[in-house]
């Protein structure tokens, strides 16, 4: 491969949803296989249990043994230190959440999610700590997590090193600012993109790779995307993928009241397009083909 040559993966938001049976997933599917389902027609998905609780070492082994060899996960943070209050002193939240096991995906292990709400407000020098404590490697995680209280078990000190990735989606006006994107480029984290018609979306990147969760609401759900909607998210794709490895996540958040089982079928149908392959997942685009 040449420089010039980066990773792109589809996927979706979780892959639990009741209103995909029967329609993505076939009738009598049984729940335990979904994810080997899907994974057998998509390159990732975003893991969102992990922000509603700590999850067990034993899930995360059962998920990374349930998916094809290339397939990548991202893990959605635990609210108990997004949502928790102001950041100061996180650090013994961000080791728990670590220890409990994400790290067990090993090279499955794409992008950590940190989520805040609307009510978290921009601060320069709390996000400029929060970012500088993030690990960046495996072995920078065991030594954060044994630094701050955290517990390692055996299966965590056997895992080998390699490099953590960590996107930051903010949902308060006050992060849209130039501060706040230059302390995202110098720690190298990706700022998540929600709106993909925003041109500063696609061309002012701060990390080497893309994060996009595509929510799109009830404007189209659950109709899903029409071919002139796929053709924009994969010509924008093909601008990332230029300069940086590209995941995107196609999100249905208002599920409750307006249930939608589109976001499957718009994620293999957008992977269609750019020369992605489901049973093979992780295609590198090359810009030749394009």
């Amino acid at each position: 491969m040449t420089g010039n040559e980066h990773r792109v993966l589809i996927g979706t938001s979780s892959w639990r949803k009741k209103h995909w049976r029967k329609t993505f997933y076939p009738p009598g599917l049984p729940q335990a296989e979904e994810l080997a389902y899907l994974a057998d027609r998509l390159g990732t998905v975003e893991i969102n249990s992990t922000w509603h609780g700590l999850q067990q070492a034993s899930s995360f082994r059962a998920w990374r043994d349930k998916v094809p060899e290339r397939f990548v996960f991202s893990v959605k943070a635990w609210q108990g230190v997004t949502h928790a209050g102001p950041l100061r002193g996180a650090e013994r939240a961000i080791a728990t959440f670590l220890a409990s096991g994400p790290l067990l995906l090993e090279a499955k292990l794409g992008p950590f999610l940190w989520q805040f709400p609307e009510t978290f407000g921009f601060n320069a020098e709390v996000m400029d700590g929060f970012f500088a404590s993030l690990p960046r490697s495996v072995d920078e995680a065991r030594a954060f997590i044994a630094r701050n209280g955290g517990d390692i078990d055996r299966a965590l000190a056997d895992i080998p090193d390699r490099l953590l990735r960590h996107a930051v989606e903010v949902r308060s006006a006050s992060f849209a600012q130039p501060r706040y994107r230059d302390l995202l480029r110098r720690h190298g984290i990706s700022d998540v993109v929600t709106d993909v018609e925003r041109d500063a979306a696609v061309d002012d990147l701060t990390a080497d790779f893309v994060y996009v969760r595509f929510d799109d609401g009830v404007k189209r759900f659950p109709l899903g995307q029409s071919d002139d909607d796929l053709a924009r998210h994969a010509e924008r794709i093909r601008r990332w993928a230029t300069r940086a490895d590209v995941y995107f996540y196609f999100d249905d958040p208002d599920y409750r009241e307006h249930p939608s089982d589109r976001p499957p079928f718009d994620a293999i149908a957008l992977q269609r397009i750019v020369g992605g392959q489901g049973p093979e997942p992780g295609t590198t685009l090359q810009p030749s083909l394009w």
